[in-house]
């Protein structure tokens, strides 16, 4: 059986907001344990609560995009997906950059959205093709290399994957839980465009000095 998904949903206006959280309680795996309108709120409900996912709008108080980096910077930050009208290339390649796994447009029906859901819940990454096509090709030509963009945490999980460490091994080096791994894992194959760890491990090997220590 399925776990149920905690979410919390932020978005300054509260028609929709209560729109979306009444969608979603039409699927019994759903719980919705918060809502806000503000970024500041956002970043409360991820301390208070720790919700396994947060939905964020990107046009509210404080920057939905912000809140997204402030609360992937925590410990055990919970996922976070984009649920917005924006389609804007530095919106989009801003959010991906943050950390968000999930860009989805605030048309979207009760089915898509609780199949997004479910979908981010299993560990896949829930973006509009064309939108993300663009937002990489817009990086790919600001960034010398694909590496820089890993933040600090995914430089030191990549380094210990690469030393052959499992998922619950870096888990343990990193004092982190093993699903906060295998978020990070996700976020490095979407940066780096890679299909899987084997696949990243190479291009660090090939290429990459700049993972705090050798990971050869």
């Amino acid at each position: 059986m399925s776990r149920t998904i905690r979410v919390a949903v932020v978005d300054d206006h509260a028609m929709f907001r209560a729109g979306v959280i009444q969608s979603l309680a039409f699927d019994g795996e759903i719980e919705v344990v918060g809502e806000g309108g503000s970024a500041a709120e956002a970043v409360q409900l991820a301390k208070e609560l720790a919700p396994d996912l947060i939905l964020l709008d990107i046009s509210m108080p404080g920057s939905g995009i912000q809140a997204a980096r402030e609360i992937l910077r925590m410990p055990e930050p919970p996922l976070v997906a984009m649920l917005t009208v924006s389609e804007d290339d530095d919106d989009v390649m801003q959010a991906l950059q943050a950390g968000a796994v999930g860009y989805l447009p605030k048309g979207i029906r009760t089915p898509e959205l609780i199949a997004a859901v479910r979908n981010l819940r299993d560990g896949r990454s829930v973006v509009p093709p064309e939108l993300a096509l663009r937002a990489l090709t817009s990086r790919v030509r600001a960034e010398a290399s694909p590496l820089a963009s890993l933040s600090d945490q995914e430089r030191r999980t990549l380094r210990l994957v690469a030393e052959g460490l499992s998922n619950r091994e870096v888990g343990e080096r990193l004092d982190v839980q093993e699903k906060t791994v295998k978020y990070h894992l996700t976020n490095i194959l979407r940066k780096l465009r890679v299909r899987n760890r084997v696949e990243a491990v190479l291009i660090a090997k090939r290429g990459w000095n700049d993972l705090g220590d050798r990971v050869m």
